[in-house]
């Protein structure tokens, strides 16, 4: 019962009271719903406790709660477990909506009537990508003659930030050498440990 009880306080600190209150309404209230949102409030009303904390403050609480109320710990468990899945289903969905506004926008003033508009995005790109390479290799340069410490990567990213995004580079994985696919990266870094065996 122990494994349940964590992972449904986890859970709860996670996703918060008014969560918990608003799945137990789907099936109709549930008293059990409302003693694990009463303990997710009373261990936030504890202030500078950790979320780890919390979530054993939570745990002890449950523990408290009589066995015949297991089963609506687990399907409280399963509906939070839902939510969750759902919450990330929005975020994805979003930052896709908003990559494919940002990919429009750039196709729309590649294409506009001004000839202003139509060249201000490339020459940014440009202008962003020989910066980071001019500044790569004049620190690395100035290295090399003991001057400095080289380039500051996250400062050169930072310059290449423009002509990565004309570029719809979203993440650096981009460059990898597997998909994008979970399955893909999973196979290639097990065939990456089997070689290291041999």
């Amino acid at each position: 019962m122990l494994p349940l009880l964590t992972s449904l306080a986890s859970l709860a600190v996670d996703l918060g009271p008014a969560a918990i209150r608003g799945v137990a309404s789907l099936f109709r209230g549930s008293d059990t719903a409302e003693k694990v949102a009463s303990a997710v409030e009373k261990a936030d009303a504890v202030l500078g406790l950790s979320k780890e904390s919390k979530q054993v403050a939570v745990t002890r609480e449950l523990q408290n709660l009589p066995p015949e109320a297991v089963v609506e710990l687990e399907k409280l468990k399963i509906e939070l477990e839902k939510q969750v899945t759902r919450r990330q289903e929005l975020q994805l969905s979003d930052k896709q909506a908003e990559h494919h506004e940002t990919q429009e926008t750039i196709r729309a003033g590649d294409t506009a009537q001004d000839e202003v508009v139509r060249h201000t995005r490339p020459l940014m790109a440009r202008r962003s990508f020989w910066v980071m390479v001019l500044y790569i290799i004049g620190m690395e340069g100035l290295k090399a003659f003991a001057y400095g410490s080289g380039a500051d990567w996250t400062l050169a990213m930072t310059l290449g930030t423009p002509a990565f995004a004309y570029l719809g580079l979203r993440t650096v994985d981009g460059f990898a050498p597997y998909s994008k696919s979970s399955g893909d990266k999973v196979t290639s870094a097990i065939a990456n440990v089997i070689k290291g065996r041999k």
